[in-house]
Order: C-alpha cells, then sequence, then structure tokens
C-alpha cells in the first residue's frame, strides 16, 4: 500500500500528465505502443562527440512515461518514441546520457513513473570553431 507522500507524489505526476502530456508512440523492434500522456522534458547532460571533422553537442530530451502503461516491460536502450508535431514526426532514441550512466531512472519512491533519457534522431548544434575541446580541456572562446 502507498503511502501518503506517495499518493502525493504520483497525483502530482498525474495531474503533470494531464496537463503537459503529449502522445507518443513507444517502439522497441515490431512492438509499438499508443502512449497518450508522456511528457517532455530536458536533461541536463550533453554529449560531445566528432562528426566529419566537426564538433557535435548532441542535446538530449528525457521523457516521463507512467511505467504501467510501459507494457513492453522497463525502457531498453534503442527504444524510439516518436511524437508527431503537426505534420513532422520527431524521433528520440532511447539511450544512456553518457559512460556509466543509466538510460532511464524511476522518478518517484512509488516507482510509478519512468525518467527516459532520449536525444532525438539527427538533431545536434554543430560548430567547426574550437569552442569545445574534446580532449577534455577546459571550454575557451575561439581565438583566445
Amino acid at each position: 500500500m502507498a503511502t501518503a507522500l506517495e499518493s502525493a507524489i504520483s497525483a502530482g505526476l498525474a495531474a503533470v500528465r494531464s496537463m503537459h502530456g503529449a502522445a507518443v508512440t513507444y517502439a522497441r523492434g515490431a512492438s509499438t505502443l499508443t502512449l497518450d500522456y508522456a511528457v517532455q522534458g530536458e536533461s541536463a547532460f550533453d554529449t560531445i562527440s566528432p562528426d566529419s571533422g566537426a564538433e557535435t553537442v548532441i542535446e538530449p530530451v528525457d521523457w516521463l512515461i507512467e511505467a504501467s502503461k510501459l507494457t513492453l516491460g522497463e525502457p531498453s536502450v534503442g527504444d524510439l518514441i516518436t511524437r508527431r508535431i503537426g505534420t513532422t514526426d520527431y524521433v528520440y532514441s532511447v539511450e544512456s546520457p553518457g559512460p556509466g550512466q543509466l538510460h532511464f531512472e524511476i522518478s518517484d519512491t512509488g516507482r510509478t513513473t519512468y525518467r527516459i533519457h532520449t536525444r532525438l534522431d539527427g538533431s545536434g548544434r554543430t560548430t567547426t570553431t574550437n569552442d569545445i575541446d574534446l580532449a577534455g580541456n577546459e571550454v575557451r572562446l575561439s581565438g583566445t
């Protein structure tokens, strides 16, 4: 049985889903689910990777999804979340935000909501300047 705090958190998360949730399709291989109330958020993680000689910063997106609605089981790396806005489908792939980090977390003590880390496929801010040092040194402005 849920504690009073767990019930309050669950009710709050349900309210957030009903006010800010969006319909998405969740896919694992050939299996798909339509979820009515996924909440799109933003992650604090950034991944930096070289791409064709340029520096690419991937801007990740997190999703809050009710665990009981994800009948495919816990999120897996490579799963896809698709959100349609207007006539455009945006496809987000589930992945770990970085080495040693999980690709999803449980958001509440009642274990009712997954926080799933994704990135928008094909997205990224690309720069050919030296604003970001891939060797791990301090970030510096170009020309300094």
